[in-house]
């Protein structure tokens, strides 16, 4: 099994912005709205989720935290394809497992509103790489995020 683990100081500056980087910049952003779940279905709130563009001159945009009920919602640079990658605690673990974020995979045209992007988060395929003593957020009535805790 291949487990990849990254925190959030892992990965490099963002790329120089090219010519077709900029054309990409210019166009009208696309919107991805979804729910972020755990295995059973029940929402995880407060954890971050991303879009992973698959592309080279596409824009890394920031982070979106998860609402009470696992909600997200994410503007990106479109034309372009994008995967998903969630954060928890200053962690990230991409999968081999079908359901990982990673392996969701959509593609945007600009000015596009995409719903029902729904991602699974898979805390105990990420315990053989944060270890034991890591603690993934609780689902559905706990946020850990700096928003009011959740009904």
């Amino acid at each position: 099994m291949l487990l990849l683990a990254f925190g959030i100081d892992a990965c490099a500056a963002a790329p120089k912005p090219t010519a077709e980087m900029l054309r990409v910049e210019a166009q009208p952003r696309a919107t991805v709205e979804g729910r972020v779940t755990d295995a059973e279905g029940r929402p995880v709130a407060g954890i971050s989720v991303r879009g992973i563009p698959r592309g080279r001159d596409i824009p890394w945009l920031p982070w979106t935290v998860t609402g009470c009920d696992g909600s997200y919602r994410l503007t990106l640079a479109a034309p372009a394809h994008y995967a998903f990658q969630v954060l928890w605690r200053g962690r990230s673990v991409i999968t081999e497992d079908p359901r990982d974020p990673a392996r969701v995979e959509v593609g945007l045209l600009p000015g596009e509103r995409r719903t029902g992007v729904d991602l699974v988060f898979l805390p105990a395929l990420w315990r053989p790489v944060t270890g034991a003593a890591w603690e993934p957020p609780a689902t559905a009535s706990a946020s850990a995020s700096k928003e009011p805790p959740c009904p």
